[in-house]
């Protein structure tokens, strides 16, 4: 014991004293080096990809099998090489079949599957667009006939169908006000169009009209195995596995999948902006798009590639720097080139900006875009982007879905045998000058639609007044769904104010004299999240005290307490003191009505806007906070606040609906709280089962 105890002692020293001499070394080395040299770049890395041995089943499924005893695992991939898929009124059945198949067999049930397969240790996942399963080798035959199974024999129930329906409405839900969201959706439906399989996205009608039986037509109309390919890699026999596919695949009959037209997407004759207004986005999502022809047999495929990945490729890109490291306008701004052989492919440049700044990124993105155009990249831009390109590529091929990959691209897309051999080469070869070549035929920032989603009544004014290249650009209009609408209006009467918009809520719920004469509100209240029974419990004065409590079967989940000067929330029995900024807010929070305290020197009305298609005045409390309040009667509809966490911007929303009188007062019984730290969709609803004024309360009520 001792001996070995000093041979590691032994290796500890000389391991920290070779850690030492590192570090002198690299110091001593660093203080010789120009760093304002780019190094000459080194050989081109070999790539060697085993040529698969590739045979053909009657039913026509195609197989590729790569030998490699390298380690003791083998994964099979299956895919199908379907024509794109429009789905029309039930956009969304083939969401609802990936969450379905994969889920048992008719002869396995789901429990005893998913059992099985994690038993073994091994991973498979089946889809609507095909399968992947790796394990161990000794474990291979076993499930390889899972996959088998579950692609020839799937489990489909109506239980099932139901359950992931629900689900993913459940999801749009979440979603529904989500900036991002609603940026992407649009960005799809006016680029490809409605009538074209990228443009259409899933809602709560089409998945209404979306039944068991076309979910299950779906699968039997597209998964045939003349389109279909099979790439088992890892250690493993030809011979062996060719028989045992033979055996697991034959029965599988083949159809025919019949092949639609749709329109071919185009871009403006002219640069335009796409406004999408979305009330409550306290950032914008500013996208620049435009179609292009783009496939791997492109002659300059690899200048593009380099060309997207120089303007906004990760923190080293050219929006990067300027957007955020320059400007500080945003967290990230990146490119991106989108490639196809069935239609057209996509050229992206985009960022998630402040709203006083929208306009300004806008320019700047297609500022970007000419620069490209009109001059060359530098030395260092091309020799990092190279060798990040090299850095990932070899990386990706630790993956072997990713190698499956190459070997179904280089037969669906008619490659040459070796294009992935010599993939890495024909990136080193590229030349500044075939860098902007690209750029000159795929970068069009004067025909192309900028897409602006985010907060109009803030930034449509200045978005408005974009020009570029001295020409003032087109503003079309559009709700968050792709259709065009009139331009939003957000005038306000000069008749109204922010004091008069306050003062008509005072009066709507009971008038000012009547507010001041209560001394206390206690609340009781539910919630039901994901099937638990939430227990909320408020209790106010006009003192500055309050508390809350947040309970659910019997335990206490969350305690805040405010006593005048001070104050604590409690999480899983642990107190934590108010900070100053808490504090503040604390004492705000604990009004019995705090419009009643508002400074009209402070708060503004920023115009009007709708919450649930109610027409709404909107008041700026803070920069952080709005609060909304209807044009027609007069009553709070929804505050909204945002707050910066760790650098991420997280937003909540308030909604006060179905306003009941308790005392000749209208107070709200049903409270909607959303938020990104809520992860329900929806969020949570809170239904009052008590309202009383005026309880008698003390201080030993809020310690």
């Amino acid at each position: 014991m001792k001996t070995k105890f000093k041979n590691i002692l032994k290796m500890n020293i000389a391991k920290n004293l070779i850690i030492g001499l590192a570090i002198i070394f690299a110091n001593s080395l660093s203080a010789q080096l120009d760093r304002s040299i780019v190094p000459e770049s080194g050989p081109t890395p070999e790539i060697f990809f085993g040529k698969p041995q590739t045979f053909m089943l009657d039913n026509g499924l195609t197989v590729m099998v790569v030998e490699n005893n390298k380690l003791p695992r083998a994964s099979a991939s299956l895919s199908f090489d379907n024509p794109l898929i429009f789905e029309g009124e039930i956009a969304g059945v083939s969401s609802i079949l990936a969450e379905m198949i994969g889920n048992g067999t008719q002869s396995i049930s789901k429990e005893d599957f998913i059992e099985e397969v994690d038993f073994m240790g091994a991973s498979l996942n089946i889809t609507g667009s095909g399968a992947f399963a790796g394990s161990l080798k000794r474990y291979f035959p076993r499930v390889l006939e899972l996959m088998s199974q579950a692609v020839l024999e799937p489990l489909f129930t109506q239980e099932e169908f139901d359950n992931q329906k629900n689900l993913i409405k459940e999801s749009l839900k979440t979603s529904e006000k989500d900036v991002s969201t609603a940026a992407n959706r649009v960005q799809n439906f006016i680029t490809y169009g409605a009538n074209h399989p990228n443009g259409e996205f899933v809602s709560q009608e089409s998945l209404d009209k979306a039944s068991f039986n076309d979910a299950v037509d779906f699968y039997n109309n597209f998964s045939s195995p003349n389109n279909a390919y099979l790439v088992i890699l890892g250690d493993i026999e030809f011979e062996e596995i060719k028989s045992k596919v033979t055996e697991l695949f034959s029965s599988w009959e083949s159809k025919e999948v019949v092949t639609n037209s749709f329109p071919e997407p185009k871009n403006p004759d002219e640069t335009e902006v796409i406004f999408v207004d979305m009330p409550n986005g306290v950032q914008s999502v500013v996208t620049v798009i435009n179609t292009i022809d783009f496939n791997k047999k492109e002659a300059d495929y690899f200048p593009a590639l380099v060309a997207t990945r120089i303007l906004g490729g990760g923190g080293a890109g050219r929006l990067f720097n300027n957007l955020r490291e320059d400007k500080g306008w945003t967290y990230g701004s990146y490119s991106s080139i989108s490639e196809s052989y069935k239609t057209k492919g996509l050229i992206l440049a985009q960022a998630q900006v402040k709203n006083e700044v929208t306009d300004s990124a806008a320019v700047e993105l297609l500022v970007e875009l000419d620069k490209m155009r009109n001059k060359l990249v530098t030395d260092e831009e091309l020799t990092s982007t190279k060798a990040k390109y090299t850095g990932n590529f070899v990386m990706s091929l630790e993956n072997p879905a990713t190698i499956a990959g190459f070997a179904r691209n280089i037969i669906t897309q008619d490659l040459p045998e070796n294009y992935y051999n010599s993939f890495l080469e024909n990136i080193n070869n590229v030349t500044k000058q075939d860098v902007q070549n690209a750029a000159q035929k795929y970068f069009s920032p004067n025909k192309t639609r900028i897409f602006i989603t985010g907060k109009g009544s803030e930034i449509l004014e200045k978005i408005e007044g974009i020009e570029f290249n001295g020409k003032k650009l087109k503003v079309r209009y559009f709700d968050q769904y792709g259709s065009e609408i009139s331009r939003p209006d957000y005038s306000v009467s000069t008749d109204v104010t922010a004091e008069s918009v306050i003062s008509n809520y005072i009066k709507s719920i009971g008038g000012a004299e009547k507010l001041n004469s209560i001394s206390s509100i206690e609340v009781k209240a539910t919630a039901n999240l994901q099937g638990a029974v939430l227990e909320m419990y408020s209790l106010k004065n006009n003192q500055n005290q309050s508390l809350m409590t947040m309970t659910a079967m019997g335990m206490t989940l969350v305690k805040s307490v405010f006593n005048k000067y001070q104050g604590y929330n409690e999480v899983n029995g642990q107190r934590i003191p108010l900070t100053d900024e808490e504090l503040e807010q604390a004492i705000i929070n604990s009004a019995l009505f705090s419009e009643l305290n508002f400074d009209f020197e402070t708060i503004e009305l920023i115009g009007t806007s709708f919450v649930n298609d109610e027409k709404a005045y909107e008041i700026k409390i803070t920069d952080n906070k709005s609060v909304f309040y209807s044009a027609e009667t007069g009553l709070k509809l929804k505050e909204f606040e945002s707050q910066e966490v760790d650098g991420n911007l997280i937003t909540g929303e308030v909604f006060y609906k179905e306003y009941e009188e308790v005392d000749g007062i209208l107070i709200p019984s049903e409270i909607n709280q959303v938020s990104a730290s809520i992860p329900v969709p929806g969020g949570l609803t809170f239904k009052t089962s008590l309202i009383k004024l005026n309880v008698k309360t003390s201080d030993s009520d809020f310690n």
